[in-house]
């Protein structure tokens, strides 16, 4: 099982490096406060600043990307809960299904179910005292571009933070990714070819419904290509994950995103095609009527935010360790100020009137 988790970890949806940095909790407090949700107990965490509050705090949700990840990202967003809090914001976060204390299985979670995990998180939320119900909006990096808006659908957020998200399939984002990041690293272009064949016919095995025996004879064909560790492999666990994920696989609902959005992306994200997704997602905004949203393509960032000028992952870890005791340093210049200054700047009461804003560096 492990092995078949961190094989799905390599896939396209991979946010973090895994490694963590020291946390730093001078700005703020964690307490514990879980929420059911399908029957399971999902184990989470309320950050607050440590100062007592003199008014209800508005709420940041923190939603993950794909893999096993913990309430705190193995500590990669503790620099994030630190500065939330700094400007007066409440976050909460919490261990997917099957990590941590969490009840469940994550890797059986298709996007639709992730989205009403996070709706059951925010009708807990909403029942604190503490928190000011109607300003609790979403942070969320890579999958989350498809699960937030099917949050939106149902639970109107006050806000929402997009990060290195989609604004395609499932299957066409994994495309992209095995090209660019197989071209990155050298790679010639009948190699790419292969891969990307090979890839294409997975979705197809997985699309027909297929046996695993299937996807694991096809794994057979390519087991000695020096490009094999860029798709997709894996036992029955990954081929059950795959099967969720690409299975009514659509693009993000960006018709229910109706309130004051930023979305970021990197420049040189291998994952998500920045400049791409950044156009789509302006033309989305506009063809529902959304004027209140901001867009920016952060220099030298790859798809973690991480300070990278090639995007490639072993570059992601060099830094992420270099800096794990001065986690400012890991992201890249401008990142973590433009989310915080955006929401010092949100007007809840007029947020209708603010005209967007795009930087497509």
């Amino acid at each position: 099982m492990r092995n078949s988790i961190k094989i799905v970890i390599a896939f396209y949806l991979v946010i973090y490096s895994g490694i963590s940095y020291a946390q730093n909790t001078e700005n703020y407090k964690e307490q514990d406060l879980n929420f059911i949700s399908n029957g399971n107990k999902i184990s989470g965490k309320l950050i607050i600043p440590l100062k007592e509050p003199v008014q209800k705090l508005p709420m940041v949700v923190f939603v993950h990307g794909s893999g096993p990840e913990d309430y705190s990202s193995s500590d990669n967003y503790s620099f994030l809960f630190e500065k939330f809090t700094e400007i007066g914001f409440a976050c909460y976060s919490w261990d997917r299904p099957g990590v941590g204390n969490s009840e469940g299985k994550w890797y059986e979670k298709s996007v639709k179910e992730r989205a009403q995990e996070v709706i059951d998180a925010v009708k807990m939320l909403k029942t604190i005292a503490l928190i000011d119900s109607t300003r609790v909006g979403f942070w969320g990096i890579s999958q989350a571009g498809w699960v937030i808006p099917e949050v939106a659908g149902i639970v109107a957020p006050a806000f929402v933070i997009s990060v290195s998200s989609p604004a395609t399939t499932a299957v066409e984002q994994e495309l992209y990714r095995v090209e660019t990041s197989m071209r990155t690293n050298g790679f010639s272009r009948k190699d790419i070819k292969k891969a990307i064949s090979y890839t294409k016919a997975v979705n197809t095995i997985v699309d027909t419904d297929q046996p695993y025996v299937e996807f694991a004879n096809l794994q057979k064909k390519i087991k000695d290509q020096k490009w094999v560790g860029n798709v997709i492999t894996g036992d029955e666990t990954v081929y059950r994950y795959l099967s969720i994920v690409f299975k009514d696989d659509e693009p993000p609902a960006f018709k229910n995103l109706n309130c004051p959005v930023l979305a970021i992306w990197g420049k040189n994200d291998l994952v998500v095609p920045s400049k791409k997704s950044a156009r789509i997602f302006e033309n989305k905004m506009k063809a529902i009527g959304n004027q209140n949203f901001s867009i920016k393509i952060v220099a030298d960032a790859d798809h973690t935010m991480t300070f990278n000028v090639t995007g490639k992952s072993s570059a992601t870890r060099e830094r992420r360790e270099q800096y794990k005791h001065n986690p400012k340093e890991i992201f890249a210049p401008g990142y973590v100020s433009l989310m915080t200054d955006w929401l010092t700047e949100l007007n809840f009461e007029n947020k209708s009137k603010k005209e967007n804003k795009r930087n497509f560096n």
